[in-house]
């Protein structure tokens, strides 16, 4: 077993500051191990910092430059929101998982009226299958515009218990409903395969409101961020790494103004990917 390594940490009056060059992911099937060049230096906001916070401009008021940082910042953002949906999946996923769509059979185009008319549904269904109000049943949702206009609704259900098909739709009652058991060819398709789906046209829905749900009571992946020790890249030989890439990322760094005239520079992210059997997620808290 290899040594990851160990967090250091600052600690003051107000703020609690830690630094780390290496972040490690897990789910059951792979660990997603990421070394940045430069240390990342973190620290929790106190409420006197957030209060500073001057007004964010729109996106109009930007200047060109900006905007293109911020279509940069969002286009990541997008990326970052796929990979979290693939490794949800990978953590919850079981032999009674099934996928839901809903629709409407009014042209309903208003997301906030469909957003809680879907809430109520959840409510209803929990209900019915557990007699009580307290969430129960475990989910992932995601809305989508079809090309009348109106929205529909895709859930991927876990742990989900039988229940007739009619009885789902007197319990939606808004449109018709589709549900499927999910038949994925391996474990390690089922996450980058699900995502795809979900992960459709999210900078659309960016605009709009949330990209997709989830329940409050998930299986989450682990994450640790932690220091590297000399002997990690050993320990890695003995692993079965499937996918390995360097990138650039911009950090801050005042040194490089004198030279670049810029107080951003390059560094280095080394990604690398590798397929596990033994299970590694924990209990998540919702963003609902």
């Amino acid at each position: 077993m290899m040594k990851i390594g160990y967090e250091v940490k600052f600690v003051n009056s107000t703020n609690d500051y830690f630094v780390y060059n290496t972040k490690i992911i897990e789910t059951p099937t792979t660990k997603e191990i990421y070394f940045y060049e430069s240390p990342i230096y973190s620290h929790s906001n106190t409420k006197s910092d957030l209060t500073k916070t001057s007004k964010r401009k729109t996106f109009d008021e930007m200047s060109a430059h900006k905007q293109y940082d911020s279509l940069k910042r969002k286009q990541k953002h997008y990326e970052q929101t796929r990979w979290e949906i693939a490794r949800i999946l990978d953590c919850n996923f079981d032999n009674k998982t099934k996928f839901l769509t809903l629709t409407f059979k009014d042209n309903i185009q208003d997301i906030t009226i469909t957003n809680r008319e879907f809430k109520y549904f959840i409510q209803r269904l929990n209900y019915y299958l557990y007699q009580t109000k307290i969430q129960t049943l475990k989910y992932i949702a995601t809305w989508e515009k079809q090309k009348r206009g109106a929205i529909h609704y895709h859930v991927i259900f876990f742990d989900f218990p039988y229940i007739a098909k009619e009885k789902l739709q007197e319990l939606w009652s808004h449109g018709f409903i589709k549900i499927n058991r999910i038949d994925v060819d391996s474990k390690e398709n089922r996450g980058r395969y699900l995502s795809k789906y979900f992960g459709k046209d999210l900078e659309l829905k960016e605009h709009k409101k949330k990209a997709f749900f989830k329940s409050q009571n998930l299986k989450m992946p682990m994450e640790q961020k932690l220091m590297l020790t000399d002997d990690v890249f050993k320990g890695l030989e003995q692993e079965n790494i499937v996918f390995q890439k360097k990138y650039i990322r911009q950090v801050y760094d005042t040194k490089s103004f004198i030279t670049t005239g810029s107080l951003l520079k390059d560094s280095s992210v080394t990604y690398i990917k590798i397929k596990k059997s033994q299970n590694r997620c924990a209990r998540g808290i919702s963003d609902e």
